[in-house]
């Protein structure tokens, strides 16, 4: 299964629309009909892309792999689909500390989902870029606070070079999206920040040149132009679709269009099985 290169394609436009689903969690904590009603609402309004900013598992066992994989392939069905890995996906205890074999990491990850742990998707006027913030337990997702240790996310330098580079490489006009799966604000209701380092982050994510950012991670959806002394983002979080929503919020994803002047954000919440357009929503000007 090939995810980000799947779907029926898009027209050649200057307006684009994403999807942004994150944390399906398969496995005990999944809601079928979440997710039912997120694949029917992306044929509904006819993305051009479906963005999943991981966690598609809840223990990364190969059974939720397996139905992880299933629902990928549904998706892609509807539109090109991008995926990374979550750290529920992220068999951390083959490197504790970083000692023993970070390839296995995500080994199940690749086997199951995809290969690639950082994909890339270029799309008409559209330009996908994944990057892996499911460190487990390696230096760069390190803090000095045991309740960070196999849940908080980190970026390398290198990985947030690299990713400048492609978007660098973005053809001119394409909406430029970077997808991670760790909240790169501070949660509201959590009061944590997903990464590791994270205000230096932000300001590496703000360099790439994209002009949005992607996450999930923190179960509570947030839209924000976010302003830093060396550029703005528009940051989309988004809720999960499984049952461990916090705050007992509905179940939440984010609707994303842009054209050439103007990108818009607006939160769909889950409600009587459907998902409906609600009040949380950010604007900002290419």
């Amino acid at each position: 299964m090939t995810v980000a290169g799947g779907g029926t394609g898009v027209a050649a436009t200057s307006r684009v629309r994403l999807l942004h689903l994150s944390d399906i969690h398969c496995g005990r904590p999944f809601v079928a009909a979440h997710v039912k009603a997120a694949i029917a609402l992306a044929a509904e309004l006819a993305v051009t892309a479906i963005v999943v900013a991981g966690d598609v598992t809840q223990r990364a066992r190969v059974p939720e792999f397996v139905h992880a994989a299933e629902i990928l392939r549904a998706c892609a069905e509807v539109a090109p689909t991008v995926v990374v890995p979550g750290n529920h996906d992220t068999a951390w205890w083959h490197a504790p500390f970083g000692w023993g074999d970070p390839d296995r990491l995500h080994a199940r990850y690749r086997a199951w989902i995809t290969p690639e742990l950082e994909p890339t998707l270029r799309l008409p006027g559209l330009s996908l870029i994944g990057l892996n913030s499911a460190a487990g337990m390696l230096p760069q997702a390190l803090t000095w606070y045991p309740r960070d240790w196999r849940v908080k996310g980190g970026l390398t330098a290198a990985q947030l070079s690299t990713a400048r580079e492609r978007v660098a490489a973005s053809p001119a006009g394409d909406l430029r999206v970077v997808v991670v799966h760790h909240n790169v604000l501070r949660g509201r209701l959590s009061r944590r920040w997903g990464l590791a380092r994270p205000e230096a982050t932000l300001d590496a994510l703000v360099a790439t040149g994209a002009e949005v950012v992607c996450s999930g991670h923190d179960h509570e959806e947030r839209l924000e132009v976010v302003e830093r002394p060396n550029g703005r983002l528009l940051v989309s979080t988004a809720n999960t679709l499984s049952s461990r929503m916090r705050g007992h919020r509905p179940s939440a994803v984010t609707v994303i269009d842009a054209d050439a002047t103007t990108i818009a954000a607006t939160a769909w919440q889950f409600d009587r099985g459907v998902f409906v357009p609600g009040s949380i929503a950010a604007t900002m000007r290419r």
